[in-house]
């Protein structure tokens, strides 16, 4: 389709090509160096967490005192209070931090495979149902492996981390390479 508003897109797709594949290079390299580093992975995360806890507080503290009024502002209030701790005590004890959310990753694991395993069982009589069966035993086996592991507190958020990294930077890679090879300059192209 000739329209000036597709020329505009495929030109400003173009143009920003070099930052997709920038943006790429950056995430892969930063996904394999947090690869090759499970502990120091974990332990970011577990700031980020707890940095994400305390700007949720302070938000909720906000939101208690400038837009709510009545008995609700006080039930805020508490979240902000509490979301202030959480964050708090992911600083001030990391170790036990990267337990405790590894243990509810875990348990989380456990009961997604069983509710996936369960809906197999289910629909059993309709097509792909093997592929779910499958999907929710992996599910169900990477849940309890994570959670008897005495060392995955160590690793397993930061391998969440790293991966999600990397692929991000794959995904951004694809792109400009979808951009460079299957989208023309303009429709004249």
């Amino acid at each position: 389709m000739k329209t000036v508003g597709n020329d505009l897109i495929r030109s400003q797709l173009h143009q920003n090509r070099k930052w997709y594949i920038g943006l790429g290079v950056l995430l892969t390299i930063f996904g394999i160096v947090l690869l090759a580093s499970l502990p120091f992975a974990t332990l970011s995360a577990i700031f980020i967490f707890g940095i994400l806890m305390m700007i949720g507080g302070i938000l909720h503290l906000l939101a208690a005192f400038k837009i709510f009024e009545g008995g609700f502002r006080w039930l805020w209030a508490l979240f902000g209070v509490l979301y202030l701790i959480a964050g708090y005590y992911a600083f001030s004890t990391p170790v036990k931090t990267a337990i405790v959310l590894t243990n509810v990753l875990a348990i989380i694991l456990i009961v997604a495979g069983v509710i996936r395993i369960f809906n197999a069982i289910l629909f059993r009589g309709l097509p792909g149902w093997g592929w779910t069966l499958f999907s929710g035993l992996l599910t169900l086996v990477a849940g309890v492996i994570i959670l008897k592991s005495p060392d995955a507190p160590f690793w397993v958020l930061g391998l969440f981390l790293a991966m999600d990294i990397l692929f991000q930077g794959i995904n951004y890679l694809s792109f400009a390479s979808y951009i460079k090879h299957e989208i023309p300059k303009s429709s004249a192209d």
